[in-house]
């Protein structure tokens, strides 16, 4: 839709955070739960980021436009302590918060994956609002992935049309099983 996140100031949101693991791209995203015409629907505001001095490898291996999407702004690049080419957790909390603050957000929760956490986990407390842990299986994602399809189905994820790396990325999207049969999204390049 032409909705943004200007258009969700003084909303309640949650924070997912899938993290990388230093080097690669970690994305953050907000999540809106909104009541539209007696509909439960959910605006989604996704942004990444990448370690600038890896931009150019991962347009390489990933084939994908990362230049366009740094310029574009859907993804900030950073250099930290690390000189740009280790994610700065830091960084992303900052933006973070002054995202929530420029925006007047009222923060519910972060959800994280624990896989590549350990330098985020000891930050995030500051932010005032719980921490919830989730594991990127098939077994602990399948409900969500099932409630996800039904309500992609159902016309009720929004999100900005403008952000061509969100819409990138769920075009990418595809359902993985495990042995049990539950699935989880995951991505096909």
């Amino acid at each position: 839709s032409d909705t943004t996140l200007a258009d969700m100031r003084g909303r309640s949101c949650y924070l997912g955070l899938d993290l990388s693991s230093g080097g690669d791209l970690t994305t953050g995203s907000l999540e809106f739960p909104l009541d539209i015409d007696g509909r439960r629907k959910y605006y989604i505001e996704s942004h990444s980021f990448l370690p600038k001095e890896r931009l150019a490898k991962h347009i390489k291996t990933d084939k994908a436009p990362y230049d366009m999407w740094t310029k574009e702004g859907l993804i900030t690049l950073t250099e930290g302590e690390s000189g740009g080419f280790k994610l700065d957790y830091k960084f992303i909390l900052a933006y973070y918060k002054k995202l929530i603050a420029d925006y007047d957000l009222k923060l519910q929760g972060i959800g994280y994956d624990p896989h590549n956490a350990d330098a985020f986990v000891s930050d995030p407390t500051d932010f005032g609002v719980d921490l919830v842990c989730i594991t990127q299986s098939a077994k602990s994602l399948n409900d969500t992935t099932v409630d996800f399809q039904l309500e992609v189905d159902a016309c009720n994820i929004i999100y900005d049309r403008r952000n061509t790396l969100l819409t990138w990325s769920m075009q990418n999207a595809v359902i993985v099983h495990n042995s049990f049969g539950e699935k989880k999204i995951d991505k096909d390049l």
